[in-house]
């Protein structure tokens, strides 16, 4: 079966999107132009808007691009560590927190370095590993980043807040065990980015916590299945967010081609109407020049009459 016109719009913006996306940032405005203009001689317009709306990303964010390019599975390493930073969190595992911040470090840095390996830059600015290493903490607490970078379709680079599951996951061992068990005005305030140091609680036995009513630390089977729960709602809200996107898009176009479909009975009219003027014209035209050879030749006619009475006028009349 044959594609619809939306389908087959949303299939070239895609590759375009993928090529636009892995190619160099330099390169970005004159493809993007020639990709529009191919998608508008092709006569699909409403791709044509679409590949010229795609934004260029700043040099941070297509170096973020290139590892989701590189690696497919850098996305689902982040997912899994989010989710199971979640779950520690929502248990109040303090000593699970505290290895898997350690982990989020460890992780994030060797991202870090495999983006800039990926983008071709082994020496980068440090202002450009800062903007990289902070789009990808920004992974584990936003959906929205995380979705974009699993695409490879980051425009900018994402600056951490330090708010929500990134912010209690990259406090301290020390105050992430008083956000746990501790009153309400001993927890760190939100904003505030915290780097994890070494706690004389890290090497402490382990044991029931106190404030945790002696409940015991979650199985890892039990924290896989939170991480398998946690990747399968990001996918569907980013799958939620597409759809809803992707409605926008089709009502968009439906809205277009309804329009366009009304400017061209317009045109047809107008163009009617011309030819009717242009004809109206033409007729016109010939009316005053048959009225000018009319009123030539009636006054041939006078003058021929005129001759005539004055020839009469001479002849003798009979007695």
């Amino acid at each position: 079966m044959a594609k619809s016109e939306p389908a087959a719009a949303s299939d070239r913006v895609a590759a375009a999107a993928d090529e636009l996306y892995g190619a160099d940032p330099a390169e970005f405005t004159d493809r993007r132009k020639a990709l529009a203009d191919a998608a508008k001689a092709a006569g699909d317009a409403a791709a044509a808007r679409r590949i010229a709306a795609l934004r260029k990303p700043t040099r941070a964010a297509w170096v973020v691009n290139q590892l989701a390019r590189a690696d497919p599975g850098a996305p689902g390493q982040l997912a899994s560590l989010a989710a199971a930073l979640r779950a520690a969190e929502q248990a109040k595992d303090g000593r699970r927190l505290r290895e898997l911040s350690a982990s989020r470090g460890q992780l994030v840095d060797a991202l870090t370095a495999q983006a800039l390996a990926a983008a071709g830059v082994p020496d980068p600015p440090s202002g450009l590993r800062e903007e990289v290493t902070e789009t990808l903490t920004s992974v584990l607490a936003d959906p929205q980043v995380a979705a974009e970078f699993a695409a490879g379709t980051l425009t900018r680079a994402a600056q951490w807040s330090g708010f929500g599951l990134a912010s209690f996951a990259a406090a301290t061992p020390t105050e992430t065990a008083e956000a746990a068990d501790g009153p309400p005005d001993r927890q760190p305030p939100a904003g505030r980015r915290l780097r994890a140091v070494p706690s004389p609680e890290a090497n402490a036995p382990a044991g029931p916590r106190r404030g945790t009513g002696g409940r015991a630390p979650l199985s890892e089977e039990e924290q896989a299945r939170r991480a398998r729960a946690e990747q399968e709602r990001l996918a569907a809200e980013a799958a939620k967010r597409a759809a809803q996107r992707q409605q926008a898009i089709d009502d968009a176009e439906r809205t277009v081609a309804s329009t366009a479909a009304a400017a061209a009975e317009a045109g047809a009219a107008e163009d009617q109407l011309e030819a009717e003027v242009r004809d109206l014209e033409q007729r016109l035209t010939q009316a005053r020049a048959d009225l000018a050879g009319a009123r030539v030749r009636a006054r041939h006619l006078e003058a021929a009459e005129r001759r005539a009475r004055q020839a009469l006028g001479r002849l003798p009349r009979p007695e």
